[in-house]
């Protein structure tokens, strides 16, 4: 199981919006997982993110993906093995001001995707399905 989670659900105008990631394995069997959680547009191609961000504005319109860069490979230490109900959490929060900007007043709605592709080629079995977190909402307050 994928969850994004805000930090507030109100952000003031120019105040950092954090959004944080977990893992948690809810199978049976352990299982290796990319906790580096790297995230860029959703356009981008599969090796160049771990997570992708959509975010819906008031007035129902996706924001751009402002600002991506290519990540290069994952070190061998964001790789880790998931016991089953064990949670992994990003080390840090993720300010979605880095990459969108929220220009209008009200609900915003935040959709983020995993989508780890790498760690075959370390030899690693690692999980490589797609995991949606549920939707979080937010207030922007000018």
């Amino acid at each position: 199981m994928f969850t994004a989670t805000l930090d507030k659900a109100e952000y003031a105008a120019e105040e950092p919006a954090n959004l944080a990631f977990a893992l948690k394995n809810k199978g049976k069997s352990p299982v290796y997982v990319n906790k580096r959680f790297y995230f860029g547009p959703e356009d981008a191609p599969k090796n160049q993110k771990e997570v992708y961000v959509t975010i819906t504005s008031p007035s129902g319109q996706k924001l751009p993906f402002k600002f991506p860069y290519e990540t290069g490979y994952p070190k061998t230490d964001y790789f880790t093995l998931l016991e089953p109900a064990q949670e992994v959490k990003a080390d840090y929060p993720r300010n979605l001001r880095g990459n969108f900007e929220f220009k209008e007043e009200g609900t915003y709605t935040v959709t983020a995707v995993y989508q780890n592709t790498f760690g075959r080629e370390l030899g690693l079995d690692v999980f490589q399905g797609k995991l949606t977190a549920e939707p979080v909402r937010f207030q922007i307050k000018k």
